[in-house]
């Protein structure tokens, strides 16, 4: 699903109770159906909770691509969401609790009161999103997923392997990031910001010591040309080895903790390859706004490719998303679809997100406290 522009609090007429400041925006993760995450003051769309007259203005949005505003509030924006709606409840098996011929004197008045009758018919999370110029229901639900957790691959305990079964390893993680289009820490603005930060540190004579200084200065070199970046680049190169599956059953691990990681390794390939969902796709903003006062984080910079988990730039890159996460929200995975007249299945959602982050935590900690 690819929206192609996101109702905001913007457009014409009196809109009351928009989002101001972030508050209480955590998502509700695991929470499911049990708790929908739609207070007043917090639906994603402003006109959904404007004080609604007896004359009501319509909604519109900017249009990049015609130059102009869409009204969004017409006659046949609303039959195509009621049809939408009516098609839905009939897959469901249930009558759509909405007069089919009594109308409103203005079609935005009717489009509000057929989102709170879904919201309330349905056990998913509901939003209207902006599809090919017309607004659209969407269903949505959380993935559960881990609180305020990074799920960062390292690569430096590949170092500490064997020749044959680092080349393994080194190829999988090449092929795992590609498939689910991870990024390494360096492509984020937390990286970035620590690298300034540690900068003006390094100026300061009572924020380190000189063994400090000295440890940290090799520490970004690296991080900026040396061993470090060339690693990093090189996840994005050719291969390790020539063919991951006979490199798998041919390699001859030394240790049981090697053994114990080629397990991993396996059920990591499951994650991946054809027909294998991307874990960015996953990525849905239940609360979007255009212009935020702080920006959420991104599922890209929640799971990326990393050298350690435990040196100076990344505690301090962790410690930066933390205080972020004091005024904004993470994305987590979610689950969507759009209904349409045409819909013909019922919403489901699989558990591949629960599945990545088992996975991922246990090789990761495996990787970093027994190899």
């Amino acid at each position: 699903m690819q929206t192609i522009i996101r109702t905001t609090g913007t457009g014409t007429g009196p809109l009351y109770h928009q989002r101001g400041g972030i508050g209480s925006r955590h998502q509700p993760g695991g929470e499911g159906a049990e708790k929908k995450a739609a207070s007043p003051a917090r639906k994603r769309n402003a006109f959904l909770t404007g004080r609604l007259l007896p004359v009501t203005a319509d909604y519109h949005v900017d249009s990049p691509e015609k130059g102009t505003g869409i009204n969004l509030t017409t006659r046949e924006g609303f039959e195509y969401l009621y049809r939408s709606a009516a098609n839905y409840a009939a897959l469901l098996g249930v009558d759509l609790p909405f007069p089919r011929k009594k109308r409103a004197s203005h079609p935005r008045l009717d489009i509000v009161r057929l989102y709170g009758v879904m919201e309330n018919l349905l056990p998913e999370h509901v939003n209207l999103e902006l599809v090919d110029g017309r607004l659209t229901f969407c269903l949505y639900r959380f993935h559960k997923w881990p609180d305020y957790e990074l799920l960062w691959l390292p690569l430096e305990f590949t170092e500490r392997l064997g020749p044959s079964v680092r080349r393994v390893v080194l190829e999988f993680i090449r092929r795992f990031i590609r498939h689910h289009r991870m990024d390494d820490l360096k492509g984020t603005y937390y990286y970035d910001m620590t690298e300034d930060y540690m900068e003006r540190c390094m100026d300061d004579p009572d924020e380190y010591t000189p063994d400090d200084r000295r440890r940290i200065t090799r520490l970004m070199a690296s991080y900026e040309g040396g061993k470090i970046a060339r690693l990093l680049k090189r996840m994005r190169g050719r291969a390790f080895c020539t063919g991951l599956e006979d490199g798998l059953e041919s390699c001859r691990p030394q240790t049981d903790s090697e053994r114990k990681l080629l397990e991993l390794v396996r059920e990591g390939m499951t994650l991946m390859g054809k027909g294998v969902p991307c874990i960015m796709d996953y990525q849905y903003d239940w609360i979007y706004e255009k212009e935020p006062d702080f920006m959420p984080a991104p599922l890209e910079s929640q799971i990326l490719l990393a050298y350690s988990t435990d040196d100076e730039i990344v505690r301090d890159m962790m410690s930066t998303f933390s205080v972020d996460m004091q005024e904004s929200y993470n994305l987590t995975p979610v689950s969507t679809m759009l209904l349409t007249p045409e819909t013909d299945r019922i919403f489901s959602m699989d558990d591949f997100p629960e599945r990545f982050a088992g996975w991922f935590n246990r090789f990761v900690h495996h990787a970093t406290h027994k190899i």
